[in-house]
């Protein structure tokens, strides 16, 4: 059997319930025990005792409940929703170095957090999601032909939305006072904050997971498309419609990311090529393993980025360095399988 045929088999087949289990069993494990990390390991020691004494007069359980903690969760809504939303686009457009960031999304939205911090706002969830969700929209509505939405048109007009909303943020960023400038870079590297609120977290938390749920519900769907439409239409899969939701809902789990953190790159790359490799390309399994393996992911990477150097540093800096070149690597082995497959 040929790879390709294997992977046919692998995503229409049924799926053992054992198998299921045993990989969300090891993704809540990866989950909990970057948790656990995240609020033990910081650029100050604590006292577990002392935290597990519950007195919230006491430093050690301030600096857990109030800053180290509010600030894990916070990042691993931002890095599952990155994760699986790079698994939708990755599926949709059939390429495995798709990333949320070509289409747009983040652009839109770093757009809408500029403008309200060169006004003077000091909260910018709201404008930065409300810019994605332009950023959608206009994709979008470019891309439609027909009544479909296609791959290389989806990929085109994402890649100039995306140059048209960096232009716009150059601008702002250029007339912005000089304080504002300083605001709007530290915006643009991406990264957590230390003053999150559990209160403040619980609508990005509720987005965070209904979009996974959703593209769940749809992962006979998602797997079929991601061998074709041709392919997808005789199993009686109604593909306009299908393209449609997995953009659409791909695209909401990018504005929530960059509405809380702004736009940290490769997450959305990294995990769900990684998970694919371990879990294989069925998305019934590959979906809650990426929610869960991509929150773990950026969690420990803020924790380390903010603890392991001199000058801490942001999340969107570390996944920089790490994600570019994996990106050149993968790119390159793409590039000689194809060349082997020719040769």
């Amino acid at each position: 059997m040929t790879a390709p045929e294997r992977e046919r088999a692998a995503v229409s087949g049924g799926i053992s319930p054992l198998r299921l289990l045993a990989v969300l069993g090891l993704a809540l494990a990866a989950a909990a025990a970057a948790l656990i990390f995240c609020v033990l390991f910081g650029p100050t020691s604590v006292d577990i005792q002392r935290v597990l004494t519950f007195d919230p007069t006491t430093p050690d359980y301030q600096k857990v409940f109030h800053h180290r903690l509010p600030r894990a969760l916070a990042a691993m809504l931002v890095g599952g929703s990155l994760a699986v939303a790079g698994t939708g686009f990755q599926a949709l457009i059939r390429n495995p170095l798709a990333s949320p960031y070509i289409l747009g999304v983040s652009a839109g939205g770093s757009l809408g957090a500029v403008l309200a911090l060169a006004a003077g706002a000091s909260l910018v969830t709201a404008p930065a999601f409300a810019g994605a969700l332009l950023a959608v929209l206009t994709v979008y509505a470019v891309a439609r032909t027909g009544g479909r939405v296609p791959s290389t048109t989806l990929l085109l007009a994402g890649v100039v939305v995306n140059a048209f909303f960096t232009a716009g943020i150059m601008l702002v960023n250029l007339m912005a006072a000089p304080d504002d400038q300083v605001r709007i870079v530290r915006w643009l590297v991406g990264g957590l904050r230390d003053d999150y609120r559990m209160s403040a977290l619980l609508p990005a938390a509720g987005l965070a997971l209904a979009v996974p749920l959703a593209l769940f519900l749809l992962s006979r769907e998602l797997n079929l498309i991601s061998l074709g439409d041709v392919a997808a239409e005789r199993a009686g899969v109604n593909v306009k419609r299908t393209r449609t939701w997995i953009f659409l809902l791909s695209s909401l789990a990018t504005a929530v990311a960059v509405s809380i953190a702004g736009p940290i790159g490769f997450v959305g790359l990294i995990v769900p090529h990684v998970l694919r490799l371990l879990v294989g390309p069925d998305h019934r399994l590959l979906l809650p393993a990426t929610l869960l393996g991509g929150g773990a992911f950026l969690a420990v990477i803020d924790s380390v980025g903010q603890s392991a150097f001199d000058q801490p540093l942001p999340a969107g800096v570390v996944t920089a360095f790490l994600g570019g070149p994996l990106f050149l690597v993968l790119l390159k082995r793409r590039d000689q399988a194809r060349a082997g497959l020719h040769g």
